[in-house]
């Protein structure tokens, strides 16, 4: 059997966690169940760890070393095979060993435990997007890449990739070498840059646009693949909480919601006139009070990401699968 766990983190079971919705995505392309609490894990498993989607490489045990830490590593170490998703192995017993002695840590985490994790660790292969050779597709921009993603797209996500950071550095470079044959790559970026940028500087929406369809149209002619766009995200409302590491210059957002909001329309109109193919969610959203967009089709708690169950790949929630 082939699982999908992380038994530092447990994989949250909430269907709106942008966090789960990750760990979906690879599930559906590795057809592996998840293991939401490493309660199901056999020595003929192949593991898949999935670190979470906005891991940083460094262990966050807010509940410390526990003795459930302890026990789901444990497990995790039995398998048959064990692959590292997305990111090289992190040296676990390393990090664990620094631990030792700390009221929060488990008295079973020992020095010799942490050795023989630190050597499990070194053995492990990592699995990254860019590896799966039966997808027939390329999603490739920001965090919102995931939501815009197709069910048969290898998705290349970058947290706080903006338009006008990928155009300097060229948007190819963001296909981390891939060469699409023919498959259809979607492009997703601009939501950041309305969030927090296009309003803080001269209006250069039209010449911004027109470079974005320029380079992505060449990726396309390139590769004889077909491009499409992703339209940005609707607003979010501006009550919503939202984590410190989407805040630029120590705000959650710049400009006004109903200037963000025309933003919004603006840029997806200039997409449009230049006969592109932009894949939008359904148009209502943007029409929506946003508040009850926010609590219906966005991420449980902060956030700006659409909630799984509205992800494009379940037909934006319309489908029975996204229902």
């Amino acid at each position: 059997m082939k699982i999908i766990a992380n038994p530092i983190t447990n994989i949250p079971k909430l269907e709106k966690s942008h966090v789960l919705g990750w760990s979906q995505v690879w599930a559906d392309q590795l057809r592996a169940t998840i293991d939401h609490r490493c309660t199901k894990i056999e020595s003929k498993d192949i593991v898949y760890i999935e670190h979470g989607v906005n891991f940083g490489g460094t262990l966050n045990l807010f509940g410390g070393a526990t003795d459930a830490l302890f026990w789901n590593v444990s497990s995790v170490m039995t398998a048959k095979e064990i692959i590292s998703l997305d990111i090289d192995m992190p040296d676990w017993g390393a990090q664990l060993k620094k631990r030792i002695g700390a009221a929060t840590t488990s008295k079973m985490i020992t020095e010799t435990w942490c050795d023989r994790v630190s050597q499990e660790c070194k053995n492990i292969q990592t699995l990254r997007q860019e590896d799966l050779k039966d997808m027939t597709g390329i999603s490739v921009g920001d965090s919102h890449t995931t939501s815009f993603s197709r069910s048969e797209d290898i998705v290349l996500r970058e947290n706080g990739r903006t338009l006008f950071g990928a155009l300097k550095r060229g948007i190819e470079t963001d296909l981390n070498g891939l060469y699409p044959h023919g498959n259809p790559i979607t492009f997703c970026y601009g939501s950041i840059d309305i969030r927090h940028h296009l309003l803080r500087h001269e209006d250069n929406l039209k010449s911004l646009i027109k470079e974005y369809v320029k380079q992505c149209q060449k990726i396309g002619d390139l590769h004889d693949s077909e491009v499409s766009f992703a339209a940005p995200v609707p607003v979010e409302y501006e009550e919503r909480r939202l984590p410190k590491t989407g805040y630029f210059k120590g705000t959650p957002f710049y400009g006004s919601q109903q200037e963000r909001k025309d933003l919004t329309s603006r840029f997806i109109d200039e997409l449009t006139s230049h006969n592109v193919e932009v894949v939008m969610p359904p148009e209502r959203w943007y029409a929506m009070d946003p508040e009850k967009y926010a609590n219906t089709h966005m991420e449980n708690g902060s956030s700006v990401h659409i909630a799984p169950p509205y992800y494009r790949r379940n037909d934006w929630g319309e489908s029975p699968l996204g229902a």
